[in-house]
């Protein structure tokens, strides 16, 4: 019995949660970004209608 079988399904199963994890990092990365922006864009929104009261 050779274990040449079982080291290349090992190594692709490696590989493989290697780029699932990378692809999950670029996910939630770029999930973070959108609602930090979405939120920096509603704090603008209440600024500009603060100063929009206030004059």
């Amino acid at each position: 019995m050779s274990l040449i079988p079982y080291v290349s399904i090992f190594f692709m199963v490696f590989y493989l949660s290697i780029v699932i994890g990378a692809f999950y990092l670029i996910y939630t990365w770029v999930n973070k970004f959108i609602s930090l922006k979405k939120e920096q864009n509603d704090l603008l929104r209440e600024i500009v209608k603060k100063m929009d009261k206030s004059q």
